[in-house]
């Protein structure tokens, strides 16, 4: 087989961190009881297989090697953990396989007590899985919560998004995009891709620099934003919030971006004159 053959066979993957990803982060989970699936995981993973992505889970497991629980826990939890997703996401399997990592540098179990190149933000646990696999790394993705799980991603060369809904976190982060859960993640994974030509971006700017850090508006231009885009029909990329202005990326073009925020101006502009001010809370475009 030629190294283009052997490249084409190669398939892309979606890695997934494990607590505050699929599952509540409750600390060192070895406890499979313990298990709680967080909201929209189930048609986040529906919507991924149907785009025939690989799934696997790539966990520290740091627990381990602070004595908190064993690597046979580990094992039951992750057997658990993929009873309770086939049974919600109705599927025979889910994830293609799960990796962990029991090491820690500051453990207490003296066998585990030292790095190892699995540890994220290491990246031998996606290395790993791409061997066993054949998973082509640079068409895959990484999605986690924290920034060990995007630099991972990163250094084995997949496309990263970061889970967060701080906008400091956001901000700070080396991850090829953010959103605020796994569903919103797998819809980004999934669209399709779209020519830069196409793509259209529109700025509204505050009337006070102030308007925009108020917490309760801002979850309404982002709410309003996804709902004007699920009853046009137009796919929004991107919801750039800055200091004094906010930025709608949408596929289309600039005309399509045009009329589009201006909708969303008026929505947000109705919203705020009856929960705010009198005034408009928007200067130009």
């Amino acid at each position: 087989m030629s190294a283009a053959d052997r490249q084409s066979a190669l398939r892309p993957a979606v890695f997934l961190d494990r607590d505050g990803t699929l599952i509540e982060n409750a600390g060192d989970l070895g406890d499979p009881d313990q298990i709680q699936i967080l909201p929209g995981v189930a048609q986040a993973l529906q919507l991924l297989l149907k785009h025939d992505l690989l799934l696997f889970v790539v966990t520290n497991q740091g627990g381990v090697a602070r004595g908190k629980y064993s690597e046979d826990a580990v094992v039951q939890t992750h057997a658990r953990l993929e009873h309770m997703l086939c049974a919600q996401v109705g599927a025979p399997k889910v994830i293609s396989e799960y990796y962990y990592c029991p090491f820690h540098p500051q453990g207490t179990v003296q066998n585990y007590r030292r790095e190892h190149e699995w540890r994220k933000p290491a990246p031998g646990m996606l290395f790993a899985a791409a061997l066993a696999h054949a998973i082509d790394l640079q068409k895959s993705w990484m999605v986690g919560d924290q920034e060990r799980d995007v630099v991972a991603g990163s250094a084995a060369q997949c496309r990263t998004i970061l889970l967060s809904s701080d906008r400091e976190q956001a901000a700070a982060s080396v991850g090829d995009f953010v959103e605020i859960d796994l569903l919103h993640a797998a819809r980004r994974i999934t669209a399709p891709v779209i020519d830069a030509a196409a793509i259209g971006s529109v700025a509204l700017h505050a009337r006070r620099s102030d308007i925009l850090s108020d917490a309760v508006f801002k979850e309404n231009i982002k709410s309003m934003a996804h709902a004007l885009a699920q009853r046009t029909g137009i796919q929004l990329l991107q919801l750039d919030f800055h200091l004094s202005s906010v930025t709608a990326t949408v596929a289309g073009g600039e005309v399509i971006a045009l009329g589009f925020v201006t909708e969303l101006r008026r929505d947000t502009d109705r919203w705020w004159r009856s929960h705010r001010a009198p005034e408009s809370p928007w200067g130009s475009f």
